[in-house]
């Protein structure tokens, strides 16, 4: 929608140097939202004022902040939009200027290679077996224990060119290409440490009886995508220094949150504390919607 007033008075202010001046323009401007930003570049493209160019750039930044909290707001508050289109939208903290169907791109190939590696008449082990050979043989996806507390690790763009990542990222990238393949695993949070499932109640029903746990088997992406069972959970669990009773089925809004925890984490370690103090503002748009 084009904006009913001229910006231009207000624009030209910025090159004022009263500060009382500044502040109040650069209320003003905020106030009009995220649709004036368009004008903004324009204007900035066309500034030949240091001041001027400092002060608009500082706006624009500000409404993009806004815009991109206002983004993951509607992310929580709809149940149709997926979790990658929440992780796009959060990796675009690291990489404002993220091309969605890039993304999409590189998504649609990694599933593709697998697809056509697959068929029905396959196991459940059998098709996981080939995910993790396409995911860490052929690509080489691998957890970066070089780096572990980069803000790269937890950025999706960055993940999918590095092939390197931590356990929520290459976890998510997981149950993403999973779900594009119809294959009911899911991610369970036990404590602070993760491990992903295979979901099947029925079948587990018929071979180990009526209190049989529902997940058939459990994925270990610390090692590769291993397949282990229920003993080897509570020796994996249990090494992590957390119990198997606080084993919960993880949401897409808890997976998000996950990675924005964590990449709020790596800002602070490497002393970014305005990225930080941005994704904290993306945990409370989360939050507030639940």
């Amino acid at each position: 929608m084009e904006n009913s007033f001229n910006l231009d008075p207000l624009i030209r202010l910025l090159d004022d140097n009263d500060l009382e001046v500044f502040t109040a323009v650069h209320e003003k401007l905020l106030g009009f939202g995220t649709s004036i930003l368009p004008e903004l570049e324009a204007a900035l493209a066309d500034s030949t004022s240091l001041q001027q160019n400092d002060r608009l750039e500082l706006i624009i930044s500000e409404l993009k902040k806004s815009k991109l909290i206002d983004k993951l707001a509607l992310w929580a508050k709809s149940e149709d939009k997926s979790l990658l289109e929440g992780w796009i939208i959060s990796s675009k903290v690291h990489h404002p200027m993220l091309v969605d169907e890039k993304i999409e791109l590189l998504i649609h190939k990694i599933t593709s290679e697998i697809w056509i590696e697959l068929n029905e008449a396959f196991t459940s082990l059998e098709k996981v077996s080939i995910i993790n050979h396409i995911l860490f043989d052929i690509f080489k996806f691998e957890l970066n224990t070089l780096e572990p507390d980069i803000p790269e690790n937890c950025i999706l763009n960055n993940l999918l060119i590095s092939r390197k990542g931590n356990l929520i990222s290459l976890s998510t990238l997981y149950v993403i290409i999973a779900q594009r393949l119809e294959l009911p695993i899911h991610i369970i949070g036990i404590g602070s440490y993760l491990i992903l499932g295979y979901y099947g109640p029925e079948l587990a029903k018929e071979i180990h009886g009526a209190h049989a746990d529902p997940y058939l088997f459990y994925i270990n992406i610390e090692n590769k995508g291993a397949i282990i069972g229920s003993k080897e959970l509570n020796y994996v669990v249990q090494k992590n220094q957390e119990k198997v009773e606080d084993a919960e089925l993880l949401s897409r809004r808890s997976i998000l949150k996950r990675i924005l925890e964590s990449l709020k984490r790596a800002y602070k370690a490497t002393g970014n504390e305005e990225k930080a103090d941005l994704v904290s503002c993306l945990l409370r748009s989360i939050n507030k919607q639940q």
